[in-house]
């Protein structure tokens, strides 16, 4: 009898460690990360992470940074490839959320120092025209519901060392690494014919690095990331506002960063025959 009291007692106690932990596993990761993220210093891989609790700790993470870096300005589809998808076990993009000091308008100066394990990749923006998107069924009246494309060259922040891969829950906890973006000209979505057409080269002044990509690649088609990042977001309860930009996923593999120019030139968006960003590490 007094062996199967104090297993009970034992079993309780273990329980009530268990749902502690729990209660303050989210908040203590969400702050180590938000140290790490505005300290520029390598985080730790998060032992127990699962992806509902590295949601949670993201939006926490989004919510502190927000005080300094301003407001939503928009949302990104990471891991848009179906082979990185499969390696990482997942089925789908990630979401990541950019705050609106994290965008800036080409031509762009970052300072290395101001990150801590940084890439660049070619990337596309859109603008979202009106609250319609978030009832479109058809890829034309999502197109409709979008009033501008952007050339993007997004500076991701992996935060985690570089040792080890990062897992997806570990990806979705630093908020998809959202740090940098870099904006090009807007351009009107009637301008375009087919936003399937468009194709990029992004390249360092030295001629280094040199990278190529087509908008075609991105889940089969840019209104398929649409679709998905406005599903993704009605699931979560945040309808698309008229001025949301949406990044719909990296055009190019990962670009290293080194000091110099990085230019990337895309083709086949509109009446002129390319548009450029450009940024500056320094």
């Amino acid at each position: 009898m007094r062996f199967k009291f104090t297993l009970i007692i034992f079993l309780v106690a273990a329980i009530a460690v268990f749902f502690s932990r729990q209660q303050t596993f989210v908040p203590r990761s969400a702050l180590d990360i938000y140290h790490h993220y505005i300290d520029k210093t390598e985080a730790s891989a998060i032992p127990g992470l699962t992806p509902e609790s590295a949601v949670q700790i993201q939006k926490r993470v989004v919510y502190a940074l927000s005080e300094n870096w301003g407001g939503v300005a928009g949302y990104k589809a990471a891991i848009t490839n179906p082979a990185v998808q499969h390696k990482m076990g997942i089925s789908e993009p990630l979401l990541g959320i950019f705050l609106s000091k994290m965008l800036m308008d080409s031509p762009a100066d970052i300072r290395i120092s101001s990150t801590v394990h940084p890439f660049a990749e070619a990337d596309l923006l859109v603008r979202v025209k009106d609250a319609s998107i978030n009832d479109a069924k058809t890829d034309r009246e999502l197109l409709a519901a979008i009033d501008a494309v952007i050339p993007f060259i997004e500076i991701p922040d992996r935060l985690y060392s570089t040792d080890k891969p990062l897992t997806a829950e570990m990806l979705t906890a630093i908020n998809t690494g959202a740090r940098y973006g870099v904006m090009g000209p807007s351009i009107a979505i009637e301008d375009i014919g087919d936003l399937n057409q468009c194709e990029v080269g992004i390249v360092y002044d030295d001629r280094s690095h040199l990278k190529t990509g087509r908008c075609s690649a991105l889940m089969g088609s840019p209104v398929n990331v649409i679709r998905w990042l406005r599903d993704k977001l009605l699931v979560m309860g945040y309808p698309l506002k008229q001025g949301s930009l949406l990044s719909l996923g990296s055009l190019t593999t990962p670009i290293p960063i080194k000091k110099g120019r990085l230019t990337a030139v895309y083709t086949g968006l509109g009446s002129q025959p390319h548009h450029t960003v450009s940024v500056t590490f320094k």
